[in-house]
């Protein structure tokens, strides 16, 4: 995601956010499993605060790298504890066809192989 100087860090906060949400819905439907509703509003919850505790210069950095994005998004998946759910089963999944997730979301997958 590349960003334009004229963002506000609320505004690019808000738009990670809605990314994050998009990757989210986008991985599960790609492995074609209900995601677990608590622990994907609890990631929310913990991304907004990663983004919060992040400076605007990181936050930034962070936006305009598309890998250190997905190792940001990825590590909030751990620390909410969403990669532990189903994760037997999308380990598997995953093991089964590791190409069936779009790029965006391919950097999850590590947190389900942990």
């Amino acid at each position: 995601m590349g960003t334009m100087p004229s963002v506000s860090a609320a505004e690019l906060r808000s738009r990670l956010e809605d990314d994050f949400r998009q990757r989210i819905a986008l991985f599960y439907r790609s492995l074609q499993i209900t995601p677990p509703y608590h622990s994907v509003e609890k990631a929310k919850l913990a991304l907004r605060d990663a983004l919060a505790a992040l400076e605007e210069a990181a936050l930034q950095a962070t936006a305009a790298d598309p890998v250190s994005l997905g190792s940001f998004f990825t590590q909030v998946l751990i620390d909410s504890g969403l990669a532990k759910k189903h994760r037997g089963i999308i380990a598997g999944l995953l093991k089964q066809s590791p190409d069936r997730l779009p790029p965006d979301c391919r950097p999850f997958a590590d947190a389900f192989r942990r």
